[in-house]
This record gives C-alpha cells, structure tokens and sequence, in this order.
C-alpha cells in the first residue's frame, strides 16, 4: 500500500511519459538517423537507460520538493490528493529528495565522462536548482514557476539530442540532409513542448486562485486577474496551433501522409477547442477539465513519432 502512494508522490504516470518520450526519440528518430549514416551512437542500450534513469530522477525529485513545499497550498486546494503527512511523513520525504539528488548527480557525472560530454555534468545540478527554487519561492510568482516548468519539459526532449551533440554536428557540418532533418524536429519538440506547457500551466494557476490566494502566491491570474490570464494562455495556445500548421505545411510539401492528419485531428482540433472554450470556463470543474485536454495535447505530441 505505501507504494502506491510514493507511486502518487513522484508522480509515477507522468515519469512513464518520461520515459515514453526519451525512448521513442532515442530508438525511432536518432538511432535509424545515425545508421543510416554508418554512425555509431555514443550511448549504447545500457547507458542511455543511464540517461534515461537521471531524467526521471530530476522529475521525481522536482516533484516531492514541490509536495513539501505545497503542503499548506495543496490541503487547501486538492485536499484529497496530498500525500504527505498524510500516508509519507514530511522527513522521509525530505529524505528521498537528497538520495534521489545524489544518485542522479552520480549517474549524470558518470555518463559526462563517458560520453566525453563535460557540460552534460552541469546540466544535471542546474536542473535540480531550478526546480528547487520553483518549488521554494518561483512557484507563487507571476509566470517565472511556469517559465521554470516549460523549460524542464523541453529538457526532457533536448537532453537526448545534447548526448549524442558530436554525432549530430558531424552530420550537419557535412551537409547531411538527414541531419538537418533530426535538428529540425528536435526544434520542433523543445518549442512544442514549452508552449503546450505554458499553456496548460496557466490554466492550472487560474484552477488553483483560491488555494493559492491564501497562501500569498503572486501567481498571473491572482495579480492581473483571471480575465488576464486567460488571454495570455490563450497567446500561449494560439502561438502553438502557429507552430503545428507551419510544421504541417513544411512537412506537407512530401505528400499528405498519416503522421499530418494525425497532426490535425489529435493535436490542432483539441487545441482550438480548449482555446475556444477556456474564454467561457468559470467553475474549478471546467477549469480542470481544460488542463486535462491540455495534458491530452502534450502526450498527443509525444505520441506523434509513432508516425
């Protein structure tokens, strides 16, 4: 029974997500890139699980942090869901985020060495920062905790690409067209899976107003209205349907295929729709409903390079 909650905790469906999207840009997208030019990666099957393994770390260190800091917010605003002190004392908690910083320090240093990658050992302590302060302090700001969240998504996906950085420079200093591609759909991800972040987050800060009214946070819609931060979600979402159409049209010119339907139908459609309909949304129901379509269109990204 205490699995399931430290499952809840760190969030476990989400670090599957995670893990879904690393593997599918490692095995589907870089590999058959670099194969296809006789190119050996730098992370074999073994440590790029090592990489993987410090991703979801990061994330589920992020995500007790966050808990612990949240702990008066969330009694307040999900009171059902709060986990600790509840089912995971406060201290053990604390104590899972240190071992779990430490561990994934280890494994990131480790794997800087191998990949003769130095900068990729910083990339692990900063991350960790980042998301410590977010949970201290950014959080309750006005966009700088959104700002902070968007970015870490993008982290997800542009980590993969910066482990293997010599194999891919090598491919576009010489003018591989297969290179170019990788990069430009690398571009792709980090800009989507920030804006569709920014998106979804402001949607949750409107959610959360009065939970977070009591506990001094100086979030957008608490400090320039919920009016206000519906519309700068709203730029977020709009800029993002922007993106997926010049994608779908750049792609477009080789020939309509199932991926770019896919693109229109499962991605762009839901996001006007959730666009459309967040002007109208009032009650906290509607509201969450939102932020779950916008979970929806991230995980419908993702899931774009089945295709």
């Amino acid at each position: 029974m205490l699995l399931k909650y430290w499952g809840a905790l760190i969030r476990f469906p989400n670090l599957l997500i995670v893990i879904l999207t690393q593997y599918l840009l490692q095995y589907l997208i870089i590999i058959p890139v670099l194969k296809a030019n006789q190119i050996t990666p730098l992370l074999d099957h073994f440590h790029f699980f090592l990489l993987v393994s410090s991703t979801v770390i990061i994330a589920a260190g992020g995500y007790i942090i966050n808990d612990l800091e949240d702990y008066e917010i969330d009694i307040l605003n999900k009171p059902e869901k709060v986990i600790i002190n509840q089912y995971i004392s406060a201290h053990l908690a604390k104590k899972m985020y240190w071992g779990l910083s430490v561990l994934g320090f280890l494994i990131s240093l480790y794997l800087a060495f191998h990949v003769k990658n130095l900068p990729l050992v910083l990339i692990y302590p900063i991350a960790v920062l980042l998301l410590f302060i977010y949970s201290k302090s950014l959080k309750k700001s006005v966009l700088w905790g959104n700002i902070i969240v968007s970015i870490f998504c993008a982290f997800v996906a542009g980590i993969v690409i910066f482990a293997e950085k010599s194999n891919v420079s090598f491919l576009i200093k010489n003018n591989n067209a297969l290179g170019k591609d990788l990069l430009q759909l690398f571009i792709f991800y980090l800009i989507f899976a920030f804006l569709s972040t920014m998106f979804r987050e402001i949607i949750k800060d409107i959610e959360d107003i009065e939970g977070d009214k009591k506990n001094n946070a100086t979030t957008l819609p608490i400090v320039f209205g919920v009016a206000l931060a519906k519309r700068v979600a709203q730029v977020f979402g709009i800029a993002l349907v922007v993106v997926l159409v010049y994608w779908f049209f750049s792609k477009k010119q080789n020939g309509i295929d199932a991926g770019l339907i896919y693109i229109i139908i499962g991605i762009i459609f839901p996001l006007i729709f959730s666009i459309f309909k967040l002007k109208y949304a009032t009650t906290k129901k509607q509201l969450h409903t939102l932020s779950q379509i916008a979970k929806y269109i991230m995980l419908s990204g993702i899931l774009y390079l089945l295709f």
